[in-house]
C-alpha cells in the first residue's frame, strides 16, 4: 500500500516505529553471536540507517536503494554461507530480511507484520542456545512484542508504553496456566519438530583425542562448563576425581595419538571395589567418547567400554547428553597381551642419548619397576621444574628440550615426558586425557567440571597391579607453581589441584552469582528441556492413570485445558471493571425512552437523540432537554461529574415518559 493510499489513522507513529526497530535489534543481538561477521556488518549498517532516520527522516532510503540493499543482503548471506538453507544460512537470511523491513515502516500494517515476525526470530534463537538465561532474555522481548501489539490495536490515549505493558503482563499471566498444562500434557515427539536434516558444521571447544605441547594449556583458559555430576552418595575426595577420557598409545616424536593398539579380548578390570554411582550431564562435544570417573565399571545405554577402559558412545554427542555410570575407586586391571605390551613400549625416532642416560642412571639405583616410577617422580620434584600455563615454545624435540632445557610446562609436558622415560626404562606406558577435580555447587547440589579442569596423566604397567595411574604434574614442588599465569589466564578459576587465593569478598560474590546462574541452567535443562514422553507417562502412573497411556494423556490434557480456561474466564468475569455512573444513568435514560416508543439509533449521540425526541414528542421536550443539559457538561465538559450525579439521578427518577396512544 503506497503512502498516499494509507487510510487516516493508519500511519505508523514515529514512537511505535522506533519501538518496533528496537525490538528487532534486541531480538537479533544473541543471533549475531552465531552469524558470519559480514552478515553482522550488514545488519549493523541497516540498524544504523534506521536509527539515523529517527532524527533525520530524509536519511531513509528510497525504493530503488531498498531494492539494491535487498539484493546485496541476499548476496552477502550467500557469500558467507554458500547457501540460503540450513540452520546457519537460513537464520542469516531471515535476520537480514526482517532487518531490511525496518526501512519501510510506513503504516501500522507494516508494524504489525514486523512485530509478528519478531516472534519467529525469537524461535530461531533456540536453535542456537536453549539456556535459561537466553529463555529469560527472549521472554522479556516476547513481552515487549505483546505490549507493542496491544499499543497498535487498542488505541491508548496515553502515548507512553506503560498501559500497553500492563495489558501485556495481564495477558501473559492469564496465558501462563494454559501454557503449563500444554507443556506438561501435550504429546512429546521423540525427535525435534524443527529437525530438517541439516547439521551445523561449527567448531566446538573441548577435549581432543590427540596431544602435543600447548594443546591442553590452550584449552584450560576456557572457563566454559564441560559436564555436571550428581553423585548418589558422598562424593569422593578431590584427589580421586580423575575423569577418564581418550587413551593415547602412540607417539611420533611430537604428538600423542590413539594409534591402533592390538586387540586384547582379555583386557579390562580384574578387581573392582568401592563402587560409586553418579549421573553426568555432558555438554555437546561432537565426539564419541564419554567421560567417567576412573575407573568405569559399566557403560550407559547406547555406549560400550573399550579394552583400555574408555566409554565410547555409538553416536557423536551433538546435543546435551545425560547418562549414568558406576565406577570403582579401588581397582586392578588385567595383564595385557604380549603384543599390546610391546605396543606400549614403542619409542619415537627422536629419543636422545641424554634421555637414555638419565633413565639408565635411575635403573642402577632401583630394583623394581615401581621404584623406577618413584625415581621419575622424584626427579620432577627435586629438579627445577616449574608449572606454568605460559611455557616457552618448543621445537622439533619437545620432550628432550622440556627435560633438560626449559623445564617449564603444563600437564601435557609432564605426562608426555614421563611416559617416554618409562618406555625407555622398559615399563609400558600410555597417556590418558580427561579432567581433574570439579567445582562444588552447593546451591544446586552437584559438581561442575569446566574446560579449565582439563588434564593429562600417565598410566604405567606394573606387574601384579596392572595399569596404574601416575600423575607426574602433581609431583612438582608447590613453590614452583606459577600462580600468576593461572590468575591471568583461567577464565573460571584455577584447577582444584592448584587453588588460587579466593579470599576476596568480590571474588566470592561473583563466584556465587556464577554458581546460581549455573544452577538455574541445570534446573532448566532437567525440568524443561529434558522433559520427555517417558516423564509424561511416569506422571500418569503417579496419578493412577498409567493404564490409559497415550489416550489417558490426551484425555487428561483436554480436561485440564477445559478446566483451566473455565477458571481463567471466571476470573476475567469477576475482574470486569465497574460501569461508569454517568454511563449507567444515560443508559437508564435511553431505556425509558425506548419503552415510550422512541429508541436511540446506533449512530446518534446524546444531543442528536435529544433533538429527535423533542421533535417527535413535543410534550417531552422540557424534561429531555433538562437531562441533556445536565449530562453533556458532566460527560464532555469541565463540570465535575461527581456534582452532577445527584441532580441527574433526581431528575431521572421524576422522568416517567409514557407511550403515546395510537390513534
Amino acid at each position: 500500500m503506497s503512502e498516499k493510499t494509507i487510510p487516516i489513522g493508519e500511519h505508523a507513529e514515529p514512537r511505535q516505529a522506533l519501538w518496533t526497530s528496537l525490538l528487532v535489534m534486541a531480538a537479533s543481538l544473541p543471533l549475531m553471536w552465531h552469524l558470519h561477521w559480514q552478515v553482522n556488518a550488514f545488519l549493523v549498517l541497516i540498524f544504523a540507517v534506521r536509527l539515523l532516520a529517527v532524527r533525520w527522516p530524509s536519511a531513509m532510503p528510497g525504493t530503488g536503494v531498498r531494492i539494491l540493499l535487498t539484493f546485496a543482503g541476499v548476496a552477502n548471506c550467500l557469500h558467507g554461507y554458500h547457501t540460503l538453507a540450513g540452520q546457519d544460512g537460513g537464520a542469516a537470511l531471515f535476520a537480514t530480511m526482517i532487518t531490511l523491513k525496518l526501512l519501510e515502516l510506513k503504516s501500522k500494517r507494516d508494524l504489525r507484520l514486523v512485530t509478528i515476525l519478531i516472534g519467529f526470530l525469537i524461535v530461531v534463537q533456540f536453535l542456537f542456545d536453549e539456556s535459561f538465561s537466553m529463555a529469560a532474555y527472549l521472554g522479556a522481548i516476547a513481552l515487549g512484542v505483546v505490549a507493542l501489539l496491544a499499543h497498535l490495536n487498542a488505541g491508548f490515549r496515553d502515548a507512553s508504553a506503560r498501559p500497553a505493558l500492563r495489558v501485556a503482563l495481564n495477558l501473559s499471566l492469564q496465558a501462563l496456566p494454559l501454557t503449563l498444562v500444554l507443556f506438561v500434557l501435550f504429546p512429546r515427539l521423540n525427535a525435534p519438530l524443527w529437525n530438517l536434516g541439516f547439521e551445523r558444521d561449527a567448531a566446538m571447544t573441548g577435549m581432543s583425542d590427540t596431544m602435543e605441547p600447548g594443546d591442553i594449556s590452550k584449552l584450560v583458559v576456557d572457563g566454559e562448563g564441560a559436564f555436571r555430576i550428581r553423585f548418589d552418595s558422598t562424593p569422593p575426595a578431590r584427589d580421586q576425581l580423575y575423569w577418564r577420557g581418550p587413551v593415547l598409545w602412540e607417539m611420533d616424536g611430537r604428538r600423542w595419538t590413539p594409534g591402533t593398539p592390538p586387540r586384547d579380548a582379555a583386557a579390562g578390570l580384574l578387581q573392582a571395589e568401592a563402587p560409586i554411582d553418579y549421573e553426568i550431564v555432558l555438554e555437546p562435544t561432537k565426539q564419541r567418547w564419554l567421560f567417567a570417573l576412573d575407573m568405569p565399571v559399566s557403560a550407559p545405554e547406547g555406549a560400550f567400554v573399550t579394552p583400555d577402559l574408555q566409554i565410547i558412545s555409538h553416536r557423536p554427542i551433538n546435543a546435551l547428553k545425560r547418562y549414568r555410570v558406576r565406577s570403582a575407586l579401588v581397582y586392578r586391571t588385567t595383564e595385557p597381551s604380549p603384543a599390546l605390551r610391546e605396543f606400549a613400549l614403542r619409542l619415537p625416532d627422536n629419543i636422545t642419548p641424554r634421555m637414555r642416560a638419565l633413565v639408565a642412571d635411575w635403573k642402577t639405583q632401583t630394583d623394581t619397576d615401581w621404584q623406577l616410577v618413584q625415581r621419575g617422580l622424584a626427579f620432577f620434584n627435586r629438579e627445577a621444574f616449574h608449572y606454568t600455563l605460559e611455557p616457552p615454545a618448543l621445537s622439533r624435540n619437545p620432550a628432550d628440550e622440556f627435560l633438560f632445557e626449559t623445564r617449564s610446562g603444563f600437564c601435557e609436558h609432564y605426562a608426555s615426558a614421563f611416559a617416554l622415560l618409562m618406555r625407555i626404562g622398559g615399563i609400558p606406558s600410555r597417556i590418558v586425557l580427561g579432567y581433574l577435580g570439579g567445582e562444588d555447587n552447593d546451591i544446586g547440589g552437584y559438581q561442575i567440571v569446566r574446560q579449565s579442569d582439563a588434564h593429562a596423566w600417565a598410566e604405567v604397567l606394573i606387574a601384579g597391579r596392572g595399569w596404574v595411574r601416575v600423575d607426574p604434574t602433581a609431583a612438582v614442588d608447590p613453590s614452583r607453581i606459577d600462580r600468576s599465569s593461572a590468575s591471568r589466564l583461567l577464565g573460571a578459576g584455577a584447577s582444584v589441584r592448584f587453588d588460587l587465593d579466593d579470599a576476596s569478598g568480590i571474588v566470592r560474590f561473583v563466584r556465587g552469582l556464577r554458581l546460581l546462574a549455573d544452577t538455574l541452567d541445570a534446573g532448566w535443562q532437567n525440568w524443561v528441556l529434558d522433559f520427555s514422553s517417558e516423564d509424561q507417562l511416569a506422571l500418569l502412573d503417579r496419578m493412577g492413570l498409567g493404564a490409559l497411556r497415550e489416550y489417558g494423556l490426551a484425555a487428561l490434557m483436554l480436561v485440564a485445558i477445559s478446566l483451566t480456561l473455565a477458571v481463567v474466564m471466571l476470573g476475567l468475569m469477576r475482574d470486569k471493571p465497574a460501569e461508569d455512573p454517568l454511563d449507567a444513568l444515560y443508559a437508564r435514560f435511553c431505556r425509558k425512552l425506548a419503552r415510550a416508543g422512541i429508541p436511540r439509533l446506533h449512530h446518534e449521540g446524546p444531543r442528536d437523540y435529544g433533538e429527535r425526541v423533542a421533535s417527535v414528542r413535543p410534550d417531552l421536550r422540557a424534561p429531555v432537554s433538562r437531562f441533556i443539559a445536565l449530562y453533556l457538561p458532566a460527560r464532555y465538559g469541565t463540570v465535575d461529574a461527581a456534582h452532577s450525579l445527584q441532580p441527574l439521578k433526581a431528575h431521572l427518577q421524576r422522568f416517567v415518559p409514557r407511550r403515546r396512544p395510537e390513534r
